[in-house]
């Protein structure tokens, strides 16, 4: 079975399409867990009505701890944690099913942005090729649920680029492998920031990381 984590904060306007886009997979092994991680919008009940399981977070813990949170409730031997306005096309878990089935791996998937404007769909391409190889998150991130417990999981003390230092720490006992299956993930930082900002955010983080949390785009 795959365990599919979801964390959300107050993501009412996306995590419905997430949610079905799991249901119209070809592969059909898996559960659905929501973590609402802080929400005070209509998530909640949203995930309820679709998800196998919902994990209610009273006040934010921020996406580390709720993904781990998810991951101690996950009854599968492999588990996939998708980002709530993240869309996946309908062969990406039989995908991850076989190539966790053959080794070791820890991966993510191509992305397509939401919106088709050129200047997302270069930059998405840039993602996928250059980024993506140094543990840069494309919405989705799966490994075998015995490989994410012994590289010790998501750092709890991090608010934000849990996913790269994740991905970084596991591929010292992993392969990587990236999925020509895609994934659809919504443009609206990019379209409310840019990406000059975004690109400046960043690498500010690298060089001196913050306390603060990840601003949350609605």
């Amino acid at each position: 079975m795959i365990s599919i984590v979801i964390p959300a904060c107050n993501e009412e306007k996306y995590i419905l399409e997430t949610l079905e886009s799991i249901k119209l997979q070809s592969f059909k092994d898996y559960e659905i867990i929501v973590v609402c991680d802080g929400c005070t919008d209509n998530t909640y009940s949203i995930s309820k009505k679709h998800a196998d399981n919902v994990i209610n977070i009273k006040q934010r813990s921020g996406p580390s701890t709720a993904k781990n949170n998810g991951a101690k409730a996950a009854r599968g031997d492999k588990i996939v944690f998708l980002d709530a306005d993240t869309i996946m096309s309908s062969n990406v878990l039989k995908s991850i099913e076989i190539i966790l089935n053959k080794k070791n791996t820890v991966g993510s998937c191509m992305i397509k942005p939401s919106d088709n404007k050129v200047k997302h769909r270069i930059m998405m391409f840039l993602k996928n090729n250059f980024l993506c190889p140094f543990g840069v998150s494309n919405g989705i991130i799966f490994c075998n649920k015995k490989e994410f417990f012994k590289s010790g999981g998501f750092n709890g003390s991090l608010k934000k680029g849990e996913d790269g230092d994740f991905v970084r720490r596991i591929k010292k006992e992993c392969s990587f492998a990236m999925l020509d299956d895609y994934v659809i993930s919504s443009t609206r930082r990019f379209d409310k920031i840019g990406y000059i900002r975004t690109g400046i955010y960043w690498i500010k983080e690298f060089l001196m990381p913050g306390d603060e949390n990840y601003e949350i785009i609605r």
